[in-house]
């Protein structure tokens, strides 16, 4: 059982059974970043051929991945197109959110209005959170959006909405936080809106989301002024829900029973979550040891229900696929 904590002093992890995971998901994405600005990008050869192979050179990945597929391959590869634009009009919706929460935040700040502004840092966040993972591929623009106070180095300032966070809970540089905050937000927008991805690669997106909220977000909060960490946990889990909710219908060809445990698995974490209480009022203090570990067991479970199913999705790349 991993311990759990309510100060931030390192947290020493218990072991965890090894979870099929994609070792390049963020090497994709930073690879998608780079080449933001180059139109056309569409699927590699490999993702086409394998929605549209013949039942005879399909056989031994009809064994090892389910018929569904195959049986029927116009439908798969319908599937794979509808999985990767629903993600990216997933991640721009998520963008655009935090895009407009900054905004609003700006300017309630200027106003002078520190609860409209507090709930317009919380909205950001929450917006944030929708696209932390495919962040991780870029550490510069990561860091100015999201950096936590013990991720700069001694001496030196840190920024992003933590910063902005400490400002309206504590106090600090609001003005030049927030502007730092609203100059770095469309940039993640312009990138992240051009991210194309294929199906295992979706599903591995929510498996690392689940991870996030299980390794860090759950046990040690990450709003340090606010003590409003719940926003982080309820965020992740609902995009990682998202994520899931993108690639069902090609899983559901693939594997249906598989499919459906990992459906059920989400409605029950989205339960334990939701009885936490409302995240943009529960301090992190009042969430005791028994509603975490429940929350931590059911996002265990679903995490490694859906990184066995993800695996089951090979056959249609982790590249990006035709929008």
């Amino acid at each position: 059982m991993r311990p759990f904590r309510t100060d931030h002093a390192p947290l020493r992890r218990t072991r965890r059974a090894p979870r099929p995971r994609l070792a390049s998901l963020s090497v994709v994405v930073t690879a998608v970043a780079t080449i933001a600005l180059v139109p056309g990008c569409g699927a590699s050869s490999a993702d086409r051929s394998a929605a549209t192979a013949s039942t005879t050179t399909t056989t031994n990945a009809s064994s090892a991945y389910g018929s569904g597929w195959t049986a029927n391959p116009t439908a798969a590869t319908d599937a794979v197109h509808t999985a990767t634009r629903a993600f990216n009009a997933q991640i721009v919706a998520s963008t655009a959110a935090f895009v407009d929460a900054v905004d609003r935040l700006q300017s309630d700040a200027a106003a002078g209005d520190t609860a409209a502004a507090r709930s317009d840092e919380l909205a950001a966040q929450a917006g944030y959170d929708g696209i932390r993972v495919l962040e991780t591929g870029n550490a510069v623009n990561g860091a100015t959006l999201d950096e936590l106070s013990t991720d700069a180095a001694p001496d030196t300032s840190f920024g992003g909405l933590h910063a902005v966070e400490r400002d309206l809970w504590v106090g600090g540089p609001l003005a030049a936080d927030v502007a730092s905050l609203a100059g770095q937000a469309p940039v993640a927008q312009f990138l992240l809106g051009r991210v194309r991805l294929g199906p295992e690669a979706v599903g591995q997106v929510a498996v690392d989301q689940l991870n996030w909220v299980g390794d860090v977000a759950l046990p040690v909060g990450q709003e340090r002024f606010s003590h409003l960490g719940l926003v982080d946990v309820a965020a992740t889990e609902q995009a990682a829900h998202r994520s899931f909710d993108d690639v069902e219908p090609l899983a559901a060809l693939v594997a249906p029973g598989q499919t459906a445990t990992v459906s059920a698995q989400f409605a029950a974490l989205d339960a334990d979550v939701a009885a936490l209480g409302d995240p943009t009022v529960v301090p992190d203090a009042t969430v005791g040891p028994a509603a975490r570990l429940a929350v931590t067991r059911q996002l265990d479970a679903t995490a490694a229900g859906l990184a066995r199913l993800v695996a089951r999705l090979t056959p249609f790349g982790t590249d990006g696929a035709p929008s």
